[in-house]
């Protein structure tokens, strides 16, 4: 009597280690939860605690005959203030020379300039014929 209650614990213990292997195996090749069929997953998404204030770019400019570029061009993009700066580095000298600021904000409100086919408009009639032929 000793034997089959050994033999039953370890027939269940055999059992569910099977279960839970499978499962995981079912969830790595075929992508889905072992858990409720109908239940929705999760999703965490981490984000930064601030956007950067400032952006900066650099970008070396190609002379025209291909030797190497003596200039640098370096745009500092503020997010918070929505302006821009352009300076130009002498990669010789060093000197620093400040090209341009501007305010973008204004910009930024306009819905289209110097915009190619498909325009904006142009876009939205689409989807919205889409839609009305879909329903």
């Amino acid at each position: 009597m000793k034997t089959n209650w050994i033999g039953t614990a370890i027939l269940v213990s055999v059992s569910v280690a099977a279960g839970l292997l499978f499962s995981q195996m079912r969830e790595q090749v075929f992508g889905q939860h072992a858990g409720f069929p109908n239940a929705d997953p999760k999703v965490v998404v981490q984000q930064q605690a601030e956007l950067p204030k400032c952006l900066v770019d650099f970008v070396t400019l190609p002379l025209p005959n291909g030797g190497p570029s003596q200039i640098r061009v370096i745009t500092v993009v503020d997010t918070e203030a929505k302006k821009i700066a352009v300076y130009h580095l002498d990669l010789t000298s060093g000197d620093l020379q400040w090209l341009s600021t501007r305010a973008i904000q204004p910009d930024l409100a306009v819905h289209q300039f110097n915009a190619r086919s498909p325009l904006p408009s142009e876009v939205a009639r689409e989807v919205q014929r889409l839609g009305g032929a879909s329903r």
